[in-house]
This record gives structure tokens, sequence and C-alpha cells, in this order.
């Protein structure tokens, strides 16, 4: 392992860590809109998004060797549907990609059928396309890349100014009783400085690993055990292991850690969620995680269409849900 894989493995435990604990949840985020008609949650991934996508714009700017390559469906509309599919199974299982594991770091090991489902989904969608669908995967060109000079600097200055205002009210808005370190291992982060460090570790991570997010980890891994056989090197396995690792230790030093043995109730839930889940992801490529960390930083306006689906996929489940529960009372 070389000094570039160990600082992506230290990246990729903070994302861990600091996602179990702010929280974050896109289905949470759609029923808080719902609920609430309230949107801190989800404005918190758009900041995440807006700070990996700074980065990109960055390093693209500068010139430095980028090893992400963004892929996106052939056909757009079925990645817009992969997207809907993900948010319908995400709604049915109760959590989205970062929820799934965060529950599963708290001892929930129902969640387990959850993964198992979503590789079934996974495989179920790669073998459609060996008969009939179109190619899934396809590599694109950074549309930082196809920005003007003018484009360029002009995106990336108003992101700077965005980061630098964002970074300013962190500072004012920060518990002067604690220290650095007692805010980084506090029970629970503020949305935004959990966005701040999802998104500054997964714009460096995009940089030394590529799209490195556990929904597109078990999309490829599923590929090289049922099809290919290629197999996607141990460092990426290693970066999943440690994104739970990161969730484990912060559910024990929070104390939120219980396990609780497989619930029989509602396992239909997390396997028909699972299932939809990978299928979708197999289609868009990659589950809600990989858009907003990776994809739409890109710039890539298939993968924002695709999150929205996502998110219109959750409301429609939620709704129906509701709906039901109202005429069985």
């Amino acid at each position: 392992m070389t000094l570039l894989d160990g600082l992506s493995v230290l990246l990729v435990f903070l994302i861990g860590f600091a996602a179990h604990r702010a929280s974050l949840c896109t289905v949470r985020a759609v029923m808080q809109w719902l609920d609430d008609r309230k949107a801190s949650v989800l404005i918190s991934f758009i900041k995440a998004a807006a700070w990996s996508c700074l980065l990109a714009g960055v390093f693209v700017l500068f010139g430095l060797p980028i090893k992400g390559v963004p892929v996106t469906h052939a056909v757009w509309w079925l990645g817009i549907l992969g997207g809907f599919l993900f948010g319908m199974g995400a709604a049915i299982n109760g959590g989205c990609s970062l929820s799934t594991v965060q529950q599963l770091a708290d001892g929930d090991s129902t969640m387990l059928l959850t993964l198992l489902a979503f590789v079934s989904g996974v495989a179920g969608i790669m073998t459609l396309e060996n008969l009939w669908l179109p190619h899934v995967v396809q590599p694109q060109t950074l549309w930082w890349q196809q920005l003007t000079l003018w484009q360029h600097v002009t995106l990336v200055t108003v992101l700077m100014l965005w980061a630098i205002r964002e970074l300013v009210m962190q500072w004012q808005r920060r518990d002067l009783s604690l220290s650095a370190l007692q805010r980084l291992v506090a029970p629970r982060y503020r949305l935004s400085f959990g966005a701040l460090l999802l998104g500054v570790a997964s714009g460096l991570l995009f940089l030394l690993e590529g799209t490195w997010t556990y929904t597109n980890y078990l999309r490829e891994q599923t590929k090289s055990w049922f099809f290919d056989g290629i197999s996607t090197g141990w460092v990426r396995g290693i970066l999943v292991l440690t994104l739970f690792v990161g969730m484990l230790a912060s559910s024990f030093h929070r104390g939120s850690f219980s396990w609780r043995w497989p619930n029989m109730n509602n396992w239909q839930r997390r396997v028909l969620g699972g299932f939809l889940m990978g299928s979708g992801g197999a289609l868009v490529p990659g589950g809600n995680d990989t858009l907003i960390l990776v994809l739409i930083p890109t710039l890539s306006l298939q993968a924002l269409a695709s999150y929205v689906a996502l998110l219109a996929g959750i409301g429609y489940v939620l709704m129906i849900m509701r709906s039901v529960r109202r005429v069985r009372i």
C-alpha cells in the first residue's frame, strides 16, 4: 500500500465517521420535506456536492491528474429510471445507501439482507443487459474540462465565495466551550459541518481513487463475481471496509451500538427495498452516495436528473405508504 492509498483510507474513515455523526439520509430528507416543508437535510447533501464540486473544479483548473472518470448510463432515460427505482427501494427499505450502512453499524443486522438483496438486484439488471438491455457503463469526459477558461474560473470563483461564506458562518456558530478535537468527536454533528467533511474528503478521494463509493464497488464486484471475472482490486475493497469501520467507530464511541438479530417481521421490506436499490444502482450506475459525492460534482446533468428522479421515487413510495395506513385506520 502506497502513501496515497493510506491517505485514501484515512479520508474514507473520516467520511464514515462524519456520515454516522450527522445521520445523513436521503429518505430522511424527503420525509422532512413532506412532514414539515423543511429542507435542511436535503440542503446538507447539496452542500456536500458543492464542496466536492469546488475541489474537482480546482483540480482541473490547475491541471492535476484526476484518477476519477465519471460513469453514466449509455441511455440517459435508463439512468433516470435507475434513480427512480433506487429511490423507491430506499423508501421501502427505510434508508438510503449511507443510512443502510449507518444502521448496520449501530447493530441492526437486518440491513445485511438489504445488502444481499442489493447484489441480487445488480445481478438481475446485468443479466438483462446481457440479453437485450443496452450496455450500462459509459465513461464520460469531465464536464469541467469542456468549459472555457472564463466559464471555469467564474464557476470556481462563485463556489469559492460560497465556501468562504460557509466557513465563516460555521466559525461564528462554533461552541467556544469545546476544543477542535472535542468538536470532531461530538456525539452529533451540525448538518453543515457533516456536509463539509463529506464533500471535502470525497473530492480528494475522486482525485486519488476515482468512483470510490461502496454502491459502485458492489456493482463492479457483482459484475466480477457473476459475469466477467475482472477484479476491482483489493484497495477498493479496503476502502469500502474502512467506510464501515468509520461508522462502527462512531457508533461505539457515541454508545449507540446495540446488536439486534434480524427482525423477521420486516425482512420483506429489506429484501424488496434492497433489490430495487440494486436494480437502480446498476442502471445509474451507483447509489445516492455516488450521485451526490462523485457524479454531480463532475457537472453531469444526467447524474443531476437521476438524483431528482431518486428523490421522486422516495416521495412516491412514502406517499403511497401513508395513504395505505390512512385507509387501514
